[in-house]
């Protein structure tokens, strides 16, 4: 039986099996890169099968195989940042909460939250065009109202993400149900946090598409607790926002 309770602080480590294609995807990516740069170096010889290693003082010939050797960096950094992610105890790339903020851990970036300065959490729809047609994705996101632009309309509003996270990364769920299910848990905690009813060691029920991928921690990251500031983003002019904000 899956834990739904946990003692704070707790930490939202990556789903395993969402690394899995990134995985294949990556090694696929980077021996195809390999093999393009032993066919363009001559070292392999699809015709006959063979393969001719290079002479002494023959390497100048061989130069042009390593404009493959950023597809195979990014084929074999693809591949060892998925195998991060798997690693159900790596320091990197998870979300911790504890009873004074959020974490967010990324392979070179540690970025801390305090409850009491963040704005309250929504779930916003995102639309990107891609060659293969529209992709729709889902984010937990804390946005903040700023000043608009001297020469924005009237009937606009401004805000400035503070935090955005793929909720689908660390859930069960699809990426709409994942986001919902995160923004209402974080402002929950939020709420108890700035009523003072969210100690260091609380008990608290982790949402049931994140019990899967919920650990506990022994310490709680030291430091201040502030946030990047991310680009303005326009919305409508609105008192108060939808659960789930469209943006393109």
């Amino acid at each position: 039986m899956v834990q739904s309770a946990w003692k704070l602080p707790i930490r939202l480590v990556p789903r395993r099996g969402q690394q899995i294609g990134m995985l294949i995807f990556s090694l696929v990516f980077g021996g195809f890169a390999v093999f393009w740069m032993a066919g363009a170096a001559g070292i392999l010889d699809m015709d006959n099968m063979t393969i001719n290693w290079p002479q002494s003082g023959d390497w100048g010939s061989y130069l042009f195989a390593l404009f493959g050797l950023p597809f195979l960096a990014i084929g074999g950094g693809g591949a060892v940042v998925a195998l991060m992610k798997m690693r159900r105890n790596s320091p990197h790339f998870h979300l911790q909460i504890h009873g004074e903020g959020l974490v967010i851990k990324s392979l070179f970036k540690l970025r801390r939250y305090d409850w009491s300065k963040l704005p309250a959490f929504e779930t916003v729809r995102v639309e990107r065009k891609t060659k293969n047609g529209t992709r729709v994705s889902y984010y937990t996101v804390a946005s903040e109202n700023t000043l608009a632009p001297p020469d924005a309309p009237r009937s606009a509003s401004y805000s400035r993400e503070v935090v955005r996270i793929m909720a689908d990364e660390y859930g069960a769920k699809n990426g709409k149900d994942d986001a919902d299910a995160l923004t209402a848990w974080f402002n929950q905690l939020r709420d108890q946090a700035r009523d003072g009813r969210l100690g260091p060691n609380e008990v608290v029920n982790v949402p049931e598409p994140f019990q899967a991928t919920a650990i506990s921690v022994t310490e709680t990251p030291r430091g201040p607790l502030a946030g990047r500031s991310a680009p303005v983003i326009q919305a409508g002019a609105r008192t108060q926002r939808p659960p789930t904000v469209d943006r393109g």
